[in-house]
């Protein structure tokens, strides 16, 4: 029983990370194109008729819209609020916190232990 309850949680676990990570992505992005495309870009009278089909625009939106994704992502992440963010979720998150003392003991239990080794390294000397 067991194993099959271990299986099932393996199978649930891959399937949640192949939708979240790859399937929902995909369909998210091709529904806000899809969106944006018959909203906006097909109603613009300035654009030539030759150039409104749905494939070249996806083109042309993916050509700026991924770099500048990209590039607003490294942003928020180096000079952003990406790291406030993970201070409140390190000071906050009662998980990180029992994570960061149980660290914080094994760092002092390995610096007695290299104190330990350096001292029988002077004795040997």
């Amino acid at each position: 029983m067991r194993k099959n309850i271990d299986l099932f949680g393996r199978v649930r676990q891959f399937f949640l990370r192949g939708h979240s990570n790859w399937f929902a992505l995909a369909f998210s992005m091709l529904n806000f194109t899809l969106i944006f495309y018959n909203l906006l870009f097909k109603e613009l009278y300035f654009i030539p008729d030759a150039l409104k089909h749905y494939s070249i625009f996806f083109i042309i939106f993916g050509v700026f819209y991924f770099p500048s994704a990209t590039i607003l992502g490294y942003l928020d992440f180096k000079k952003g609020t990406y790291k406030a963010e993970q201070e409140i979720t390190l000071k906050y998150s009662p998980l990180w916190q029992q994570l960061f003392s149980k660290l914080e003991k094994l760092e002092q239990e390995n610096m007695k232990l290299l104190q330990e080794v350096q001292r029988l390294q002077k004795n040997n000397d």
